[in-house]
């Protein structure tokens, strides 16, 4: 073993590393432990999955405790994680190591008994273990003990960081760090966790320690694999056209067969291992699962597939999560994203997945999940086409097989999705806001804004902003002037801070309910903005929004003859990156694929060729297709859904399908005409882009804004004018 780095860290868990028979640390571990034992500098440690990472942040954290603890009083590590399930994998995991220099570990959420958190507060010391929720909850409501309680703290550990990053949570956790510091008046260390940073990983430093120009961060990064093999295969599925029936008729009747095919392999490949298959919707999930419990029926064999998503009860969910971590019965886990991180599952033999993904970052987290025990890492992809003689460009161009193997290659070359350098995150500042407020009692706007924007991680807000939002949350009787011009809580505002989803700064997603001539058709969680006049499928038919009531969550709708897509819900993860449409078009023009298509992936990659070629998308964007005019920027989903406001505001009826917009009823002079006044009318604000835009409140407390603000929050997040505009100024020259 390494004796240098074993001088550096405690003799007692030196000894409790020979106890576990390790050969050697892992290259990770060896890397970490001078910069976390210096305790001056933030830490970023990222290595692939199972490379030890979680040793490489405790081995010095708790060798710099156990040499500090006469001077250490109270609670010393503040371990942060977003899944319960990872907390309770982690305190089992820490418990051992803890143990030997004398170290307290306590988890802390929601299924923590009372008692035990009691017995933290009146005896404070250790390692706690928390999620950002919980950790809200301990600053609203005790504020004072937890001043006493953390004082001496000195690291802040911070697991799975990629699934914090540019996300609500992720603000809140940044707003939380930094409330914490202004509390007990000193700086902890942080240590940042994961396996998933893009290549680009020095920029990660600045959503660690936000709006920050004094403390530094060391990059921890490894380059060796723990897995010895990576086996990744596209299966590839041609589904006929089985009745003469418009493609929106017969397009969920196809995809249902799909379901039913993917089935019969994902049961013959799959059966007696344990295995997780990700879908892209719990209406997949739900499908897929029921396809394979009607196959161990048929064959009468024990049932061994399990569905597994958000909308299933506490009690299933967790009955499958035990079954796959005891790994005596073969399980194959049908999920949406809910298992993509979290618990411990350290025997899954395979990843699937049905239909391509939408971000490589999620593939590479999946992926992960495979491969711990043997170095063999196993994925394998399902990806349908359907008959070309439906006449749909998504179809003929087989764009579905054509992003899988974007995605491949990109997480071959360990490329993954950056966050945006920054956003409003408004949402989170109203909660966070709140939180102060109800900390303290009251606050004056000024401190308020100096400890939240000025200082803190909304940085991006003015204080013009920052008073409209105040008059706003006024508006709504959340906050209310005191004579002495502080800032309270008003009657709302109590009750819901005293509501405990107040804690989580994420939405959990409503239904809202699909009227059509006065009768409910169906209810869908919607994840995507969406406008009057819009198009959608559901339940086999297309759709037009004729109103939108965010307040009744209520979406009116008439029959339409467009051909369309089907909404975004619940499961899909996040916008298509350029960078993933920029490589399709590269595979398209070079032939290009990654080696693991099987042989019908490879016919239909072809065929998509082919079509490609046939309609000379290797020389122009716009195409006259089998539906009218089609336009593709091969760009990713905020320049298209931009491109689509655009057109839609000069009356050209566009709608994005798969990798495309579709236009409706447009003639070339009036596409032409469109064109030339986007371009000429010079700065493009977002209010007047949006006007016709509906669910401006898709994060949880954006009802409390002004509509002003709701404009900018989402065209900065959901918006690329200025790449819909260059894409604009090259379909001028071809018209």
């Amino acid at each position: 073993m390494a004796e240098d780095y074993l001088k550096l860290l405690d003799p007692l868990i030196c000894r409790w590393i020979g106890r576990q028979g390790w050969r050697d640390l892992h290259p990770i571990q060896k890397a970490a432990i001078k910069p976390i034992l210096e305790h001056k500098d933030d830490v970023i440690i990222s290595a692939s999955t199972a490379a030890g990472k979680t040793e490489a942040a405790f081995l010095p954290v708790l060798s710099y405790i156990k040499r500090n603890e006469h001077q250490l009083k109270g609670v010393s590590v503040l371990y942060i994680s977003p899944l319960k399930a990872l907390i309770n994998d982690q305190a089992r995991r820490l418990m051992d190591m803890a143990e030997v220099v004398g170290v307290k570990i306590t988890p802390w959420h929601g299924d923590v008994a009372v008692n035990k958190k009691a017995n933290l507060l009146k005896n404070p010391s250790g390692i706690v273990l928390i999620t950002p929720e919980s950790l809200e909850s301990l600053l609203i409501n005790q504020k004072a003990i937890f001043q006493e309680a953390f004082k001496d703290l000195s690291y802040i550990v911070i697991d799975e960081f990629h699934a914090l990053m540019g996300k609500e949570r992720g603000y809140q956790l940044q707003s939380q760090l930094h409330r914490i510091e202004n509390l007990i008046v000193k700086s902890p260390v942080r240590i940042a966790i994961s396996a998933t940073f893009s290549n680009d990983i020095g920029s990660v430093a600045s959503y660690l320690r936000a709006n920050n120009a004094k403390i530094n961060c060391q990059i921890v990064t490894s380059s060796a694999q723990t897995t010895t093999a990576l086996a990744v295969k596209i299966l590839g599925y041609n589904i006929p056209k089985t009745m003469d029936e418009e493609p929106r008729i017969i397009a969920p009747i196809m995809h249902s067969e799909a379901i039913v095919k993917v089935a019969q392999d994902i049961y013959r490949l799959l059966r007696g291992k344990n295995n997780l298959v990700f879908t892209n919707s719990r209406s997949d999930t739900e499908q897929l699962a029921n396809n394979l419990r009607e196959l161990c029926h048929k064959n009468m064999v024990p049932e061994e597939f399990f569905p597994h998503h958000g909308s299933l009860s506490k009690e299933l969910r967790e009955t499958l999560e035990h079954r796959l971590q005891d790994g005596r019965l073969p399980t194959t886990a049908i999920c949406t994203s809910t298992l993509e991180l979290g618990i411990d599952i350290s025997d899954v033999q395979s990843i699937a997945q049905f239909a391509p993904p939408t971000t490589v970052a999620s593939l590479r987290q999946r992926l992960g999940r495979s491969g711990r025990r043997d170095g063999r890492a196993v994925l394998r992809l399902f990806i349908p086409e359907y008959d070309a003689s439906i006449n749909r460009l998504s179809s003929m161009l087989c764009e579905d097989t054509v992003l899988s193997a974007a995605t491949i290659n990109l997480l071959l070359k360990r490329w993954y999705e950056p966050p945006l350098a920054q956003e409003y995150a408004f949402s989170t500042l109203i909660q966070q806001t709140l939180s102060v407020i109800a900390s303290y009692g009251s606050a004056s706007a000024k401190n308020l804004y100096e400890l939240l924007c000025k200082t803190g991680p909304f940085s991006m807000t003015t204080p013009s902003m920052y008073a409209q939002l105040l008059r706003s949350l006024g508006m709504s009787d959340l906050i209310i002037q005191m004579q002495d011009g502080t800032l309270t809580l008003g009657l709302e505002g109590e009750r819901l801070v005293s509501n405990y989803e107040f804690f989580a700064a994420f939405n959990n997603n409503r239904d809202y309910r699909i009227d059509h001539d006065g009768k409910t058709i169906g209810r869908i969680p919607l994840l995507s903005s969406l406008q009057e006049d819009e198009t959608f499928l559901f339940a086999g038919k297309a759709w037009k929004v004729v109103y939108f009531n965010e307040q009744k969550r209520v979406i009116g709708v008439k029959p339409s003859q467009t051909k369309t897509s089907g909404l975004p819900l619940s499961g899909v993860g996040g916008l298509v990156h350029d960078a993933i449409r920029e490589e399709m078009y590269r595979i398209y023009l070079s032939g290009e694929v990654p080696p693991c298509l099987d042989k019908q992936a490879m016919a239909n990659f072809e065929q998509g060729r082919k079509y490609f070629f046939n309609y000379h998308l290797d020389e122009q964007v716009m195409v006259n297709g089998p539906s009218g005019v089609a336009l593709f920027p091969w760009k990713g989903d905020r320049i298209l859904d931009t491109l689509v406001l655009l057109l839609n505001k000069q009356s050209i009826g566009a709608n994005r399908s798969g990798s495309h917009i579709e236009l409706e009823y447009a003639s070339l002079d009036n596409l032409k005409t469109a064109v030339n006044n986007i371009l000429m009318a010079g700065d493009i604000e977002p209010q007047e882009l949006l006007k016709k835009v509906k669910n401006l409140d898709w994060e949880k407390f954006n009802c409390y804004l002004p509509l002003e603000l709701k404009y900018i929050t989402y065209a900065h997040t959901h918006l690329n004018i200025a790449g819909a505009l260059e894409f604009l100024g090259r379909l001028k020259q071809e018209l």
